[in-house]
């Protein structure tokens, strides 16, 4: 019983610190998604308000069974409430890979773990995958 609540006390204080970091500047972001592909790619987070962040995105899927890979430029809008984040993306470019119906934008639902790691779920095509954001080489901006 006292483990349980030493672990729920430490989660507790752990919240705000989470909460208050820094999450604006550089990011590299992986996901697991289906079968022998792979999912990854760069991301950049602005503050623009209290709570609000606006950014960009490329991603790149890469999967044996189709004809090239994808890689592909987005915008997005964030919103932080606490240490959960919400990104919502808008696709802008197609850089390789054919322009297609079928791939939807890339959103995610994160929780801040600290400045330097998010982790949660990328959310597209009505399916959430496990995800997780790193804090890229370049630093926080």
């Amino acid at each position: 019983m006292r483990a349980i609540v030493v672990t729920c006390l430490a989660i507790f204080l752990a919240w705000p610190a989470a909460a208050n970091a820094n999450i604006a500047g550089h990011w590299s972001f992986e996901a697991m998604i289906e079968g022998d592909c792979t999912f990854g790619g760069t991301a950049h987070l602005e503050r623009v308000g209290e709570n609000e962040f606006k950014g960009e995105l490329t991603a790149r899927q890469s999967c044996p069974e189709l004809p090239e890979d994808y890689l592909v430029r987005q915008t997005c809008q964030a919103s932080q409430l606490g240490n959960q984040l919400s990104v919502r993306c808008r696709i802008v470019e197609f850089i390789n890979g054919f322009e297609s119906e079928f791939y939807y934008p890339d959103n995610f639902t994160l929780t801040i773990e600290s400045s330097k790691r998010l982790h949660g779920a990328l959310v597209s095509a009505g399916r959430a995958r496990p995800a997780e954001w790193v804090r890229d080489e370049r630093g926080i901006s």
